[in-house]
């Protein structure tokens, strides 16, 4: 999610939009509605798929320049610091702060080692690889990414320099992954799965193959962009407008996760070519503000979960309806996750980016590059 360089506001926007709609589907939100709104909000854990597709393309347009001839020690280690740089200082403080929480029991603790043994893991990233919870649970995508993010430079060797024929048959083999491993006997009774794609518990390697196979998605769908008809075709209003619809209509579906997303990386292209209705609009305000601060959203948001589910007993107790009671608890701590979230990227994410991309470390991607 690293746009440094070259930022594309509708697909900001976009991860915007994602961050939001992945806290309301956290929130319960779908309880409160029926029929295909409430299909629509109960597939909202796909939006962990699209950040990943979106990571994958977003890092390939900056980065990819770096590694399709070649892979070079130094700027492998630049480039992976920057990420570091981007990513880990809020997760470390989310960490932190979720470890507290936990350990008061004021957020679910899942069996694995002692609290601060568990965090002391999850300060590595790596938790996703030695079968230990994430404490602060949306940060298990954190660490898959982290390690997408360390295949990353090998995967675009393997990928950008090869046929258009090699590349649709890895495009087909990621998304056919997908539904290989979400029918695997192990994932049978994962706790709390939503869905036949909402594949994110710690006790099997299946997290990190779920997002590298987004990542390898991300990144064929940014090659689509090297011929100019595809350009011109999905940049086209009408595609645009089609590819959005399509999409929407697909999440008002149960169990269409694998079309839903396959049409992820068409959508990613189709918003990227900024001229088309759906590009301006999602380009625009509201939703590129929420797209800034996207990953604060997206990390911050689960803690107050526990919250927001005790105003609403709360709320019931004195005598308001079950619905309405959870309709304003989950309207005030939306509002406090933002809010929040506004907060950390200002103290936390900006100030330690810039510092930490001062040095000379961070600096050898644009020497190099």
């Amino acid at each position: 999610m690293d746009m440094h360089k070259q930022e594309v506001r509708a697909l900001t926007g976009l991860r915007g939009m994602a961050a939001v709609l992945v806290m309301l589907y956290h929130f319960n939100t779908g309880q409160l509605l029926e029929g295909s709104l409430g299909n629509l909000m109960g597939n909202c854990y796909l939006m962990v798929d699209l950040f990943l597709v979106l990571s994958g393309f977003v890092l390939t347009l900056n980065y990819g320049h770096l590694f399709e001839h070649s892979l070079k020690m130094p700027q492998i280690l630049s480039f992976l610091y920057r990420r570091l740089s981007r990513i880990y200082p809020l997760y470390a403080v989310m960490t932190l702060t979720a470890s507290i929480l936990v350990a008061n029991s004021l957020m679910d603790r899942w069996p694995g080692p002692p609290v601060p043994v568990s965090a002391l893991i999850n300060l590595t990233m790596l938790q996703t690889l030695v079968n230990v919870p994430t404490l602060d649970t949306p940060g298990w995508s954190v660490s898959a990414e982290w390690m997408a993010s360390l295949c990353f430079p090998f995967i675009v060797l393997a990928l950008l320099r090869r046929s258009w024929p090699a590349n649709l048959l890895a495009m087909l083999g990621a998304l056919l992954m997908l539904p290989l491993i979400a029918h695997s006997p192990a994932l049978i009774d994962e706790p709390k799965r939503s869905g036949l794609l909402d594949i994110w518990h710690y006790g099997t390697p299946y997290p990190v193959i779920r997002c590298l196979a987004d990542f390898v998605m991300g990144v064929i769908a940014y090659r689509a962009l090297e011929f100019g008809w595809t350009r011109r075709v999905l940049g086209n209003p009408w595609f645009a407008g089609l590819i959005c619809l399509g999409t929407v209509v697909l999440m008002t579906f149960k169990h269409a996760d694998i079309l839903i997303v396959a049409c992820f990386p068409l959508l990613i292209l189709a918003l990227q070519a900024g001229n088309n209705l759906p590009a301006r609009i999602i380009g625009g305000q509201p939703f590129y503000g929420l797209g800034v601060i996207s990953y604060s959203i997206y990390l911050v948001h689960n803690q107050l979960n526990y919250f927001m589910h005790d105003l609403a007993r709360a709320l019931t107790q004195a005598g308001l309806g079950t619905n309405s009671a959870t309709a304003v608890s989950i309207a005030v701590f939306a509002s406090v996750g933002i809010l929040i979230a506004r907060l950390t990227y200002r103290l936390i994410e900006q100030p330690a980016m810039r510092y930490l991309r001062k040095t000379r470390l961070s600096r050898e991607v644009s020497v190099t590059g």
